[in-house]
C-alpha cells in the first residue's frame, strides 16, 4: 500500500492514499486504520476524509470495536460518486467497458478493430463507443473521472505514444492518448495492455499478492509484472 505524507503541499497525493486505503478495505476502514495503514496523522486522515465526504467519493457507516475506547466508525467508499470507462485496443477486438468507484462493470461494448487498422479510424470508433456506453448507462458525464486505455505496446507511457506495436504495422509513434483526449473530452490514462492487466489481477485477483506476473496469449503474446505492489514498465 502507498505511503502518504504530512507535508501541507502534498494534498492531493493524500487523498489518493487515503482513497486507496478505503478501496482496498471491503468491510470498511476506520480513520485509525487508515493512519496506521498510510503513515498519516489522525489530523491529516480526518482533514482528508471530510473533503471525501463532501465530494460524494466516500460514506460513513457502521462502527466496529477493536481495543479500548468508543466504537470506530467505518469509512466505504461511494460507488456511484465518480465512474471511469475502461477501454483495451487489441488488433482484432476493441472492449469498452464502463465501471463504478468500486470497479464494478455497468455497461460493457465491443466492435472489430476497423480492418485499416489506422489510428484517426481507432480513435474515431472509440470515442464513439466512450459515448454510448456514458449515454446508455445514463449518468452525469461530468461524474466520469476519465478513460484508461489499454493499448499493445512499446509504449511510451510518460508522452502517451504508442510506438511501434507489431500488430499494428500502420501505427508509428502514435499520438494515442492526446488524441483519444481530444476525442472524448476526457481525461485518457494510456498504459501498456499487458501491464494494465497485472495491475487488474493485482487489485482483484485471488489473494493478496504484491509480486506476481501476468501472461498474455492472445491476438499476441506479452507479459506484465508487478514488483512490490508496483507494476515494472519497460
Amino acid at each position: 500500500m502507498r505511503r502518504g505524507t504530512n507535508l501541507p503541499a502534498i494534498g492531493g497525493y493524500n487523498r489518493t492514499v487515503v482513497l486507496d486505503a478505503v478501496r482496498r478495505a471491503a468491510e470498511g476502514a476506520s480513520r485509525s486504520e487508515i493512519a496506521g495503514r498510510t503513515g498519516l496523522s489522525a489530523q491529516t486522515v480526518t482533514n482528508v476524509t471530510r473533503r471525501l465526504i463532501d465530494e460524494g467519493l466516500v460514506r460513513e457507516g457502521g462502527t466496529v470495536i477493536r481495543g479500548p475506547g468508543k466504537p470506530r466508525t467505518l469509512l466505504h467508499l461511494v460507488p456511484e460518486g465518480r465512474f471511469a470507462v475502461g477501454v483495451h485496443v487489441d488488433p482484432a477486438v476493441i472492449t469498452s467497458v464502463l465501471l463504478d468507484l468500486e470497479g464494478t462493470v455497468l455497461r460493457h461494448v465491443s466492435s472489430p478493430t476497423p480492418s485499416a487498422s489506422r489510428p484517426d479510424e481507432v480513435v474515431a470508433l472509440v470515442a464513439r463507443l466512450v459515448d454510448g456506453l456514458i449515454a446508455d448507462a445514463g449518468v452525469d458525464r461530468q461524474a466520469v473521472l476519465g478513460v484508461g486505455l489499454a493499448a499493445p505496446g512499446p509504449i511510451d507511457v510518460g508522452a502517451g505514444l504508442v510506438l511501434d506495436p507489431p500488430m499494428l504495422p500502420r501505427w508509428r509513434h502514435v499520438p494515442l492518448r492526446s488524441a483519444l483526449s481530444t476525442a472524448t473530452g476526457l481525461p485518457v490514462l494510456l498504459e501498456k495492455d499487458v501491464t494494465a492487466a497485472a495491475v487488474a489481477e493485482l487489485w482483484f485477483g485471488s489473494g493478496d499478492r504484491r509480486h506476481l506476473a501476468f501472461v498474455y496469449y492472445g491476438t499476441g503474446f506479452g507479459t506484465g509484472l508487478v514488483l512490490g505492489g508496483e507494476p515494472v514498465r519497460g
